[in-house]
């Protein structure tokens, strides 16, 4: 019986701290750009057509803006953590 029991505790064990534990590819805080929020969202992000749009950084992260699809090249702007500013750019990223 008492075996039981410590099995059944050291699996709850286990079950909590998978449920407790964030999720390896999530990117945490609000990352708001023209109104729309790409919190949940990482990796090189589309933003469509090159033109001027306001970010605003909600996280502890680092945003790099890039004027190409493939967020690669030159960086048009980088915003960091718990900032906000204007650029003007086609996908960004988050690291």
């Amino acid at each position: 019986m008492k075996h039981s029991v410590r099995v059944a505790l050291g699996v709850l064990s286990v079950v909590a701290l998978c449920v407790a534990a964030p999720t390896a590819g999530a990117t945490e805080g609000e990352l708001l750009v023209d109104g729309t929020d790409y919190g949940g969202q990482s990796g090189c992000i589309d933003l469509g057509a090159n033109s001027p749009r306001k970010f605003v950084n909600n996280s502890d992260r680092v945003v790099t803006i890039y004027m190409n699809a493939q967020c690669m090249g030159a960086a048009s702007g980088i915003l960091a953590g718990r900032a906000s500013g204007t650029f003007t750019g086609k996908s960004m990223v988050r690291s």
